[in-house]
């Protein structure tokens, strides 16, 4: 058995752990969801996920080249982790929404360059839709800050 099939029957097993466990809450439905809900769902996904690539074929011809892979930029890797610690330290203070729209605007600036004007628009609506998704929809308590949302 290939190393993929080996991957997709891991995440088969944990899909389908998912799933079961998720089943022990409330699952709710579209307009009232319960605490199972997002799980549940995030699990048969990874479910369906796992049984595709179990029944995908892999095309016949010559082994793949392996390319040598391009060197770890360690001041990309350090930069992460000191702005994601920051991030966590920063949530109770200044709150999900402008922490989230700081974090965002670190990472897409430093790690991955892009125009201001995307990177802007990006981690705002981002950080708008998972407030939105986790506050307003599912009602998960997130740190409000001195704002309040």
């Amino acid at each position: 058995m290939s190393r993929d099939r080996i991957a997709a029957v891991v995440l088969l097993v944990f899909g389908l752990g998912g799933v079961l466990e998720a089943c022990r809450l409330t699952i709710g439905d579209a307009g009232h969801p319960g605490p199972g809900f997002f799980p549940f769902w995030l699990a048969v996904g990874l479910s369906v996920v796992a049984v595709a690539l179990l029944l995908a074929r892999r095309p016949a011809g010559p082994p793949a080249v392996v390319v040598p892979g391009t060197r770890v930029r360690r001041d990309r890797v350090v930069l992460t982790l000191v702005a994601s610690t920051l991030y966590a330290f920063a949530l109770q203070p200044l709150g999900f929404v402008l922490s989230t729209i700081l974090f965002l605007l670190v990472m897409l600036s430093a790690i991955e360059p892009r125009r201001w004007t995307s990177t802007i628009a990006i981690a705002t609506a981002t950080s708008a839709a998972c407030h939105l998704l986790f506050k307003v929809w599912l009602d998960v308590q997130l740190p409000a800050g001195p704002w309040g949302f």
